[in-house]
């Protein structure tokens, strides 16, 4: 294979035609707009590119005619070297240049890596390792290292060193299988001295040394890269490094941690699954195509058509063809309120591992997210019960292997899908259903043969009709078919519904529901009362209002599959769900109770999950600094749960948590707002732990909007929080709106403790916009008003809140007496959380008085404590600033490494100021060890932090720092 004519991989090279040596094409500015052309082979690149390219700091006027005659320069040249410029063309206000993937070395890298990766999934191993070997001998250094670097080329830059770094590892995987061991263990450690904490690449290299013989090295090999974990992470290897250690060690037998497996959202598979042969072959058949890009299918149909038991059954039946994971999400169609696209795909993303602080607040940037999580994955994606076509498009993914298998009632034909239309089963399948449900020799027996058609035709051959007349059948051994066919036909005009739109599903449900015991009936109902999740049985139990243990009745309704088991939750308990279209006949039952007897129900179990939240707040092993109620009985059938709540509270409150949500929207359309103002400021405390702040904000907006003049404790403890979220999501203005306002109701109601907390809020907001008088002042008044109430927990935060004031202005002596009665009063009340953010600031003091083997031992402790806690948002804080000491301390290494894990943590929780701080400071430790083009990137990454921001002042010195680089 000859020399590319054009070469990027490396310094910019142009080659002649025949095998000539390399063009000379000018100066670097026609060499810069051959680049930026080059970088985007056949795309259009415009006027207003180029000029940015050729320069950076500002264009002169004549930088359009200039433009113009560095081309006619290229041109020149090209035609010199024997090289034909009809690919260069000239468009309205830009160029293109169209480029041979042979011709040009960044395309035939491009096209040898593809074809090696096609070589290495079908096993040929030695056909991949020459394909790599072809494509990674293109590169002759850095892309355009000879080139002034450009803004405009970095997106591309880094894609492509990204893929030849990719490509490198690649090859290597492919080596050590093939056992070419020499050029390997080489490859291998020049990769390791580039990146030393990469354990892959460390688990191969003992791997290969351990291959060719060299057992000594091999276990030498695992010593260094313990060591080097060790001292740059503070860490032991993973499982899969320290297996291959103990295989090399002679240790191969001992116990090994499994990994943890991917996700497997999916229901139980129906295990008396019948009928529906060519659908699951034409499904499982698409199914399997998924690979270089996603699949979409979408199974529509009438209610009772089985779509659901469907796609489940195959999702089940086609696992194994996606190793990465199966997602399951049910989209809420036929409910009063579908699904909105940004809650599923929040709940999507947590499935693959994104916590709520890092989820983005708009629905776009969330399906951008998960579009970019599923590139690289083949995951199976079930959507349940969908309503329209636009609610799935944003769920789908954009790249790679995974595939998404809708069912709908209807077709949706505007999804880039391929779509499977289910009608009402074949007649001798619903005859199979019917069989296995209730026994084949129920089906036999003179005359049988016909009472079975009078049955399944009364059914209208609907799987759900078909399995629940079964049922019926199954659970009373004394009926025969010809009564069960008579009593289809005395029902007639009702059962004929089956055959027509929604009222075929309810006609069923009241097959089914007439018979019930009464216990079990009222049980039904019920669910028509309940959020649309899966519940405790116990509060199946609450909203009855039945005294007793909710088990017969629930069990009757297993029996008749009205409601299914989902699950046993974190406290033991079994979670329970009935089918959207069962639930929506219950709540038109429901509706018919008395409206009173409704309400009443209604409104005790929101009483009972009060009372457990408060129950669990009690026990929480923070202290929320918010104000919450005070501690009640437990009524009814919550009472059993006392003891594992207190044991339990954050399981509990985990397990709860789209409950209580709903309970706070149930409180509210019951007329009620108290109690919907005191279950959502219960809920607080958890959705600040744990990052919820879509819930936190859904329940305390629709509360505060249902109290147009918010004027007593409930409501302004509410404000309170939610400018506590405001201040977290850096939206300042309005938090300290919230806090003022706040502490204008507490200090009418005489309420001291409350003001306090308020006055706290307003003094962060003042001290993180740079008001420090303001803060001093705010901080000041919240600590007279916490020891007016007594409430030493918040006379602590106010001494530790004050100190930090005295510290950002460079007073240690002035911050030391307020850290020591901050420290003292966090030990007294018993708040380690509390006692950690102290030494924080602690830390902060000796470090300003020149002491910081000090410093670091109080930020060691702290870090201690939060991760005893499991706090990981606050360890990050203290990891970043160990990191910082370390990087003042002259200690890069150690200080890249503790970065890294920060700013990893905090782009997760979301916190955009700690990435942009963190960002920049590792582009400065990169730009100081001469890493420019990564320090590159970690300022843009600051930068671009900054202006989402908009602090102005931040995103300019970030800014300078980058025009210093170009």
């Amino acid at each position: 294979m000859g020399e590319p004519v054009f070469g990027v991989l490396g310094p910019l090279q142009v080659r002649a035609r025949g095998g000539g040596g390399p063009l000379r094409l000018g100066g670097p500015k026609p060499r810069a707009v051959l680049a930026t052309l080059l970088l985007q082979p056949g795309a259009f690149v415009s006027v207003d590119v180029l000029t940015e390219v050729l320069w950076p700091g500002g264009a002169p006027r004549s930088a359009v005619a200039n433009v113009r005659t560095y081309v006619r320069a290229l041109r020149r040249a090209l035609t010199a070297g024997g090289i034909p410029t009809d690919g260069l063309r000239t468009l309205p206000a830009g160029y293109a240049l169209d480029v041979e993937p042979g011709d040009h070395d960044l395309l035939l890298f491009e096209h040898l890596l593809d074809g090696a990766r096609v070589a290495r999934d079908r096993g040929d191993d030695g056909t991949a390792l020459r394909g790599y070997d072809t494509a990674l001998a293109l590169w002759r250094g850095g892309v355009l290292q000879d080139l002034p670097s450009s803004v405009v080329w970095d997106p591309v830059l880094t894609r492509v060193e990204e893929l030849r770094s990719l490509a490198v590892d690649e090859c290597l995987q492919v080596r050590l299988r093939l056992g070419d061991y020499p050029p390997l263990v080489a490859g291998l450690r020049t990769r390791l001295a580039e990146d030393p904490l990469r354990e892959d690449l460390w688990q191969m290299l003992v791997r290969a040394l351990h291959g060719a013989g060299r057992v000594t090295e091999a276990r030498a090999a695992y010593a260094q890269a313990e060591r080097v974990l060790a001292a740059e992470l503070g860490v032991a290897p993973g499982a899969p490094l320290r297996a291959t250690g103990e295989e090399v060690n002679g240790h191969a037998a001992r116990r090994r941690t499994a990994p943890a497996a991917p996700v497997c959202q999916l229901p139980m598979d129906v295990p008396d699954f019948t009928g529906r042969a060519t659908e699951i072959a034409a499904l499982e058949e698409l199914l399997s195509g998924a690979g270089r890009r996603p699949v979409v299918a979408v199974v529509s149909g009438p209610p009772g058509s089985g779509k659901s038991t469907l796609v489940v059954h195959v999702a089940h039946r086609v696992r194994h063809l996606f190793p990465d994971g199966q997602l399951f999400v049910d989209l809420g169609g036929m409910s009063d309120r579908p699904r909105e696209a940004a809650d599923v795909l929040a709940e999507m993303l947590r499935g693959l591992g994104v916590i709520d602080n890092a989820m983005p607040a708009e629905s776009g940037e969330r399906a951008a997210l998960l579009r970019s999580r599923l590139a690289q994955r083949r995951v199976l994606i079930v959507l349940d019960d969908a309503a329209t076509g636009a609610q799935v498009r944003p769920l789908l993914p954009g790249t790679g292997g995974s595939a998404v298998l809708v069912a709908s009632r209807r077709r949706m034909p505007s999804l880039p899908a391929q779509h499977c239309p289910l009608g009402v089963m074949r007649r001798d399948e619903a005859r199979a259903l019917l069989g296995r449900i209730v026994g084949e020799d129920r089906l036999g027996g003179a005359g049988a043969d016909a009472d079975t058609d009078r049955v399944l035709t009364g059914c209208g051959s609907l799987p759900l009709a078909v399995r629940i007349a079964g049922a019926r059948l199954a659970n009373r051994p004394g009926w025969t078919v010809g009564a069960l066919a008579g009593f289809l036909h005395d029902e007639r005009g009702r059962l004929d519904q089956l055959q027509t739109g929604e009222l075929e599903v309810r006609a069923s449900a009241e097959l089914s529901y007439r018979y019930l015991p009464e216990d079990a009936a009222t049980a039904f109902r019920a669910f028509g009362r309940l959020p649309d999740e899966a519940v405790p049985g116990w509060l199946v139990t609450a909203a009855t209002g039945r005294p007793g243990e909710p088990h017969r009745a629930l069990e009757t309704l297993l029996d008749e599959h009205l409601v299914e088991v989902v699950g046993t939750d974190p406290l033991g308990l079994q979670r329970y769900r009935m089918h959207d279209l069962l639930r929506i006949y219950a709540r038109e039952l429901a509706e018919a109770d008395p409206p009173d007897l409704w309400r009443e129900r209604g409104l005790r179990t929101v009483d009972a999950l009060i009372a457990l939240a408060r129950c669990a707040n009690a026990a929480m092993p923070t202290r929320f600094l918010g104000v919450l109620g005070e501690a009640v009985p437990l009524p009814g059938p919550a009472a059993g749960l006392a003891r594992a709540v207190r044991a339990r509270p954050i399981e509990w409150f985990e397990s709860e948590r789209r409950v209580l949500v709903a309970a706070v929207e149930s409180a509210l359309r019951l007329g009620d707002p108290a109690r919907a103002a005191d279950l959502a400021v219960e809920l607080a405390g958890f959705f600040d732990m744990r990052g919820y702040y879509d819930d936190w904000l859904r329940t305390h907006r629709l509360v505060l909007d249902a109290v147009p003049d918010p004027a007593d404790a409930r409501s302004a403890a509410l404000l309170r929080n939610l400018g506590q979220l405001h201040l977290y999501q850096d939206r300042y203005a309005d938090a300290l709106a919230a806090f003022d306002r706040s502490r204008e109701v507490f200090a009418g109601l005489g309420h001291r403790a409350g003001e306090a907390v308020a006055g706290l809020g307003t003094g962060s907001v003042h001290r993180v916009t740079g008001d420090p008088d303001a803060a001093l002042t705010s901080f000041t008044e919240a600590l007279r008003a916490s020891r007016a109430a007594g409430d030493r927990h918040c006379e602590a935060v106010a001494h530790n809140a004050i100190a930090s004031v005295w510290l950002e202005r460079g007073d240690p002596d002035a911050a030391a007496p307020w850290l020591a009665r901050a420290l003292a009063l966090s030990r007294d009340v018993g708040d380690r959380h509390r006692e950690a953010q102290v030494r924080r600031r602690i830390a902060v003091l000796h470090e300003l008085r020149g002491e910081p083997q000090v410093a670091r031992a109080e930020l060691e402790r702290a870090l201690g404590i939060f991760d005893e806690l499991t706090d990981t948002h606050c360890a990050a804080y203290v990891q970043q600033s160990i990191g910082e000491l370390c990087l003042r301390q002259g200690d890069p290494g150690r200080a890249s490494a503790l970065l890294v894990g920060a700013l990893a943590v905090q782009q997760q929780l979301g916190d955009r100021r700690a990435e942009a701080r963190v960002a920049c400071l590792l582009g400065e430790l990169h730009h100081a060890t001469g890493r420019k083009q990564t320090a590159r990137r970690y300022f843009h990454r600051s930068l671009s932090a900054w202006r989402r921001l908009d602090v102005r002042d931040q995103a300019e010195l970030v800014d300078a720092k980058l025009r210093s680089l170009r």
